[in-house]
C-alpha cells in the first residue's frame, strides 16, 4: 500500500477526459475521472442497434441507419461502451498519439464490467485485438487495442471468466491511410488485402477488441478474413461507437 501511494505521488493519475492531474489523496468517485468530467462521458444505453451496438432513437427499430439492409457484413454483432463525442475523441487521440496508455486501464475495466454477461454468453475461444501495422507500432510503441484486450481479460478473470488473448491470429500486412478521412468506397479499397491469417480450423468463436467503431469497415474486413480461415463466429467490443441515427 505504501509503495502504491509513493508511485501515485511520483506518477499522478490524470483524468481520461481533460487530462488534468487528479488530486492525490482525495476520495474521488472514480480514480480515473475528475468530478467535473463525470458527465462528459455518454455511456451507451438501450435502445441500441442489434448489429453494431450504436444507440438508436426508436425502440421499435432493430438496426441503426448504418446497418439497415447491410447484412453482407461478416461479423455477427458487437457492442460499445461510449457514444463517440468530442470528449471521447480527444481522449482516444491522446491514447494513440499522446502516449496516454494509462487511460486504457479505465476503459478496459469499464468494458469488462459492462459486458461481462454478454461476453460470457458468447463464450469466445479467444479475445483478439485489432492489429496495427508494424510501422505504426514502432512509432506508437504499443497497439492500444492489444493493451485494451489484456486489460479486459484481466478484469474478466475477477468475474470468473477466463478467456485468452491472441495477437497471432490476424496480422496487418498493409499500412493503410487514416480511415476516418475516407468515404465508404475509399475505405473498402484501402482495406483490400490489408489483413492476413493462417488456417484457423477448429476455432469456433472470437471476440475482436478495438477502440472506435466508425463504419465497421475494419471489423468487417477482419471478420471476413477470419471466417475464410475457418472461424465460425466473429463478435466485437469497442470503447466507442459513432452514432448513425
Amino acid at each position: 500500500m505504501i509503495l502504491t501511494n509513493i508511485k501515485k505521488f511520483i506518477f499522478p493519475s490524470r483524468c481520461v477526459v481533460c487530462d488534468q492531474v487528479l488530486p492525490f489523496g482525495n476520495k474521488l468517485e472514480n480514480e480515473f475521472l475528475c468530478d467535473d468530467c463525470k458527465s462528459k462521458l455518454e455511456f451507451i444505453k438501450e435502445p441500441t442497434c442489434k448489429k453494431c451496438g450504436a444507440m438508436i432513437k426508436n425502440s421499435e427499430d432493430l438496426y441503426c441507419v448504418r446497418c439497415q439492409g447491410r447484412f453482407y457484413k461478416s461479423f455477427e454483432y458487437g457492442f460499445g461502451l461510449l457514444r463517440y463525442n468530442d470528449f471521447v475523441k480527444e481522449s482516444l487521440h491522446r491514447v494513440k498519439y499522446g502516449g496516454r496508455k494509462e487511460y486504457i486501464y479505465f476503459y478496459g475495466k469499464c468494458i469488462a464490467k459492462a459486458f461481462k454477461d454478454k461476453i460470457k454468453m458468447i463464450n469466445p475461444d479467444y479475445i483478439v485485438p485489432v492489429p496495427i501495422h508494424k510501422k505504426r507500432l514502432i512509432n506508437r510503441n504499443y497497439n492500444q487495442s492489444a493493451v485494451l484486450a489484456y486489460v479486459v481479460v484481466s478484469e474478466l478473470k475477477k468475474y470468473g471468466i477466463d478467456i485468452p488473448v491472441s495477437e497471432e491470429m490476424i496480422f496487418r500486412t498493409k499500412n493503410t491511410q487514416v480511415l476516418n478521412k475516407l468515404d465508404n468506397m475509399e475505405r473498402a479499397s484501402e482495406l483490400n488485402d490489408a489483413f492476413y491469417t493462417a488456417d484457423l480450423s477448429g476455432i469456433e468463436k472470437v471476440l475482436l477488441i478495438d477502440d472506435i467503431y466508425t463504419t465497421g469497415s475494419t471489423i468487417d474486413s477482419i471478420a471476413r478474413v477470419l471466417k475464410s480461415a475457418g472461424i465460425r463466429e466473429v463478435y466485437f467490443a469497442v470503447i466507442s461507437v459513432v452514432d448513425n441515427m
